[in-house]
């Protein structure tokens, strides 16, 4: 490894340093700056832009505002709540395997992110400490946005390894078993990290003094019916997850069209864009979500900030 190779690596790291210190849109303008210093001091070329990687986030982002939109997100966390909830002793288990399930399917991980202070509250009223399943869930909504068929770190793999004979099932087939496996096993570590709360003394002091409220072991939270929409455009957003992977798995039901001198199936990138941007229009007709509210929803400006 020579001088020249170690003073890029520190360009790089610098970049993404500086641009997460700023935090924001700020992690890719600094990313502009480090490959312009890459170009025009050690004369690196840089690659096209990863227009596909950048329309596939685009198109799932689209569908999951419109979900979002119609209340579906709203509709998917009141589904985890309760299944988090039908578990209190167990929720260092559950609740990571539920954070894990939802960010899977929706392929972001805001559907997780209201799950905090429901997590916290289950394993608190339940003499659970609320970091054991609160760190555990935070990390395996990460691991899912790897593995899941619609998320953006997916789009990224599978346009750098579609190349290389590997798609979207050969993808699934090694990033799936591998993130459950690890989700498993540290919610199995965090079981026994630190003490219980009946057996923490720095917890019965500020329990004691009042600044702590105390569980409330049967608490029941009143629910309110969900609305058709929000349910509708949640099972229609599976759906189109679910045909994406089906499409990865069975080329053959792709369409076939031409490339070059001869013909092959509808390339990927661009089949998981076509089915996300048709979900989205399917859910825009079919739940009446207002229009005017998908580009100001919390996905959408995530996403497309990201």
């Amino acid at each position: 490894m020579n001088l020249s190779l170690l003073l890029q690596f520190a360009v790089v790291l610098g970049a993404i340093a500086i641009g997460a210190r700023f935090g924001g849109v700020a992690l890719g303008l600094w990313g502009a700056v480090g490959v312009v210093v890459l170009a025009v001091v050690f004369g690196v070329p840089p690659t096209s832009p990863p227009i596909d990687v950048m329309l596939i986030i685009i198109a799932v982002v689209m569908a999951a505002s419109v979900m979002e939109a119609a209340g579906g997100i709203d509709y998917l966390v009141s589904v985890a709540e309760r299944i988090i909830r039908r578990y209190p002793k167990r929720i260092t288990l559950v609740a990571p395997l539920v954070a894990y399930a939802f960010t899977f399917g929706a392929g972001t991980g805001h559907v997780f992110y209201p799950l905090l202070p429901i997590i916290y509250e289950v394993a608190h009223d339940s003499g659970v400490r609320p970091e054991r399943p609160i760190s555990v869930s935070s990390i395996a909504s990460q691991q899912a946005i790897t593995a899941s068929p619609v998320s953006a770190a997916m789009a990224a793999m599978i346009v750098l390894f579609t190349p290389l004979g590997f798609g979207l099932p050969q993808i699934m087939m090694i990033a799936v078993p591998a993130t459950l496996m690890g989700v498993i096993v540290a919610s199995l570590v965090q079981t026994r990290v630190g003490k219980d709360l009946k057996d923490d003394p720095e917890y019965q002091a500020r329990l004691a003094a009042g600044e702590i409220p105390p569980p409330t072991p049967h608490h029941v939270k009143a629910e309110q019916p969900p609305q058709p929409a929000a349910k509708l455009s949640a099972m229609l957003f599976l759906l189109g997850v679910v045909l994406v992977v089906i499409a990865g798995a069975f080329p053959q039901l792709r369409p076939v069209v031409p490339v070059g001198n001869t013909t092959a199936p509808l390339p990927m990138p661009l089949t998981i864009q076509l089915i996300m941007l048709s979900v989205g229009a399917i859910m825009l007709w079919l739940t009446k979500a207002p229009v005017a509210e998908v580009p100001r929803t919390k996905v959408a400006q995530a996403g497309l900030t990201a």
